[in-house]
C-alpha cells in the first residue's frame, strides 16, 4: 500500500480503503508524532487547504514547555496558528485500527513560509546533496525494548532474559507480536527485512531496507508507530528510550544509520575496488566529514539525558571519533562492497529524532566531500580504549554545546530550528540538573 493518492483522488482513496478518520501528524523536536484526528468527510478539504497547527508546538519539550529564552516560536507568535499541509505521499491505512489512516504534514506560517521543523531540515539537506550531484541512500537499524507493564518490576517486565540473546527461543516467546507486526508493516509497504532479539532482556532490533529521499525517514517514523501500537494490541509496551530501566540486563538501545551516496546516473559514489580500503575518494571524504563533526552530531544523535548511558565501553556504542573497516567498536564502520559500499554511523541513540539524525549525518558527510577532508588511516582492534582518538561528548549538555559550536551543522539544519533545538535541550539539562534523583536519595539521605 505504498504511496498515497493524488490531490483530486483523496475522497475516492479514503472510501476505497474504508477510512473513517485520518491522523494528521507533525513530528516534533524529539521525533514524537503529534497528531490531530480528522474525519474522513473533512480530510479532502484539509488535503487542499491545510489545517490549523499551533506554531509554538514546534518548539516545546516533551511536557509542552517552552525554554525560558524561546521567543521567536513562543510569545512573538502570539501563540497563534500556522497551517499543517499533509504530504499525501505519506498517507497510509493503519491496518491495526478499524479504519484510521496516518499522514505526515509540513507546517507553514500564515504568510506561506515553511516553518522550522525536523522534516523540513532533512528536505533542505537532501536538496543540498542533489545540488552536488548526489542522492543519499539511507538504511535504518533501530533497537527497542518490548515489555509487560509490570507494576512489581518498575513497570518493566521483559519477556525473556539475557541468556536468550539472538535465539529462536526469544522469537517463539514473542511470536504472536512479531507475526502481527510483520503482517501490518507489509500491508503498509514498509520495507522491513529483518527483526531479531538483541543482547538485552526484551530488546529487539528491526531493520529497514535502504531507501532515498524523505520517504526513507518517513518510513522510520511510521515503523516506530507500528511497533508501539501493535505491542499495545498484545497487552505489551515498546519503548525506544535508550535505557528504560536500571541494571545490566538492559543495555542501551541505538539507532545505526547506514549511508551511501549515489551519482545522478545511479552508480555508487563510495566504492572503489582499486583502493586499498575499498573506498573512493568521495567515500573517504564523507567519512572525514563524520569525524570532523562527530562532537556536534552527538548533540542531535543523543538528544536526551538517558541517551548518554550508551557512551561507555561495553555497550556496543562508540566513545571515540574514529573510523574502521567492518569494526563495530568505531564510530564510523565502513563496509566496502563494490556498488553496495556504505558507511554505518553507530552514534545514534534509539531516541533520536530520525529526521534530525539523518540531516545532521548527511550534512556532516557532504561537508567532508566539499572540503575533501582526509579521515586518515582506518583504526584497528578495539577503538573504544584507544586514547589516540578524541572522546565524544559524555553528557547532554556537552553534546548540545558541541552542536551549538558547529556552525556548519547549525547552518545545514537551519538557523531557526537549530536555535530552538539548542534552547530546548539546554533547558532539559537545567531541569535535570535541578532534580534530586532516586540514586542520590538512596545514597545520601539516611546517613548524612
Amino acid at each position: 500500500m505504498a504511496g498515497g493518492p493524488a490531490g483530486g483522488e483523496v475522497a475516492t482513496w479514503l472510501e476505497r480503503h474504508g477510512i473513517h478518520n485520518v491522523r494528521l501528524v507533525v513530528v516534533d523536536l524529539h521525533g514524537v508524532p503529534r497528531a490531530k484526528l480528522i474525519t474522513a468527510a473533512h480530510f479532502p478539504q484539509v488535503a487542499e487547504r491545510g489545517h490549523p497547527w499551533a506554531l509554538p508546538l514546534l518548539a516545546v519539550d516533551i511536557w509542552q514547555g517552552l525554554a525560558p529564552d524561546e521567543r521567536e516560536m513562543g510569545v512573538e507568535t502570539g501563540f497563534g496558528n500556522g497551517v499543517a499541509r499533509p504530504d499525501l505521499a505519506t498517507l497510509r491505512l493503519l491496518p491495526w485500527t478499524r479504519g484510521t489512516a496516518h499522514v505526515v504534514a509540513d507546517v507553514f506560517t500564515k504568510a506561506g513560509d515553511e516553518a522550522p521543523t525536523s522534516r523540513s531540515a532533512l528536505r533542505r539537506v537532501l536538496a543540498d546533496a542533489g545540488s552536488m550531484g548526489y542522492r543519499p541512500v539511507l538504511g535504518s537499524e533501530l533497537e527497542f525494548y518490548l515489555y509487560r507493564p509490570d507494576p512489581e518490576r518498575q513497570g518493566f517486565g521483559p519477556l525473556f532474559g539475557l541468556q536468550s540473546w539472538f535465539s529462536e527461543h526469544a522469537l517463539a516467546l514473542t511470536q504472536e507480536f512479531l507475526e502481527d507486526l510483520h503482517a501490518c508493516v507489509e500491508r503498509i509497504g514498509l520495507p522491513v527485512y529483518e527483526t531479531f532479539n538483541e543482547h538485552g532482556s526484551g530488546q529487539f532490533e528491526i531493520n529497514l531496507a535502504p531507501g532515498s529521499g524523505l520517504g526513507a525517514v518517513d518510513d522510520v517514523v511510521l515503523l516506530k508507530v507500528a511497533v508501539k501500537e501493535v505491542a499495545m494490541r498484545h497487552g505489551l509496551r515498546a519503548t525506544f528510550m535508550a535505557k528504560p530501566v536500571n541494571g545490566g540486563s538492559a543495555p542501551p538501545s541505538g539507532y545505526h544509520l547506514h549511508q551511501a551516496l549515489s551519482t545522478a546516473g545511479g552508480a555508487s559514489a563510495f566504492g572503489d575496488a582499486a583502493a586499498a580500503d575499498g573506498l573512493s575518494a568521495v567515500g573517504r571524504a564523507y567519512v572525514g566529514g563524520h569525524l570532523a563533526h562527530a562532537a556536534g552530531v552527538t548533540g542531535v544523535a543523543a538528544p536526551t539525558v538517558t541517551a548518554y548511558k550508551r557512551y561507555v565501553p561495553g555497550t556496543w556504542a562508540p566513545v571515540r571519533a574514529a573510523w574502521a573497516i567492518d569494526n563495530r567498536t568505531a564510530l564510523v564502520r565502513a563496509i566496502p562492497a563494490g556498488e553496495d559500499t556504505r558507511v554505518e554511523n553507530r552514534l545514534g541513540s534509539s531516541d533520536a529524532n530520525p529526521y534530525l539524525l539523518a540531516a545532521a549525518m548527511v550534512a556532516a558527510g557532504l561537508d567532508g566531500v566539499r572540503r575533501g577532508i582526509d579521515p586518515g588511516p582506518p583504526a584497528t582492534l578495539n577503538v573504544l580504549e584507544d586514547e589516540r582518538y578524541p572522546a565524544l561528548p559524555a553528557t547532554l549538555i556537552e553534546g548540545v554545546e558541541a552542536f551549538a559550536a558547529d556552525t556548519v551543522l547549525m547552518e545545514a539544519i537551519g538557523a531557526d530550528l537549530s536555535r530552538t533545538l539548542v534552547r530546548c535541550l539546554r533547558n532539559d539539562w537545567r531541569r535535570f540538573h535541578a532534580h534530586v534523583t532516586d540514586w542520590e536519595i538512596r545514597e545520601y539521605r539516611e546517613l548524612l
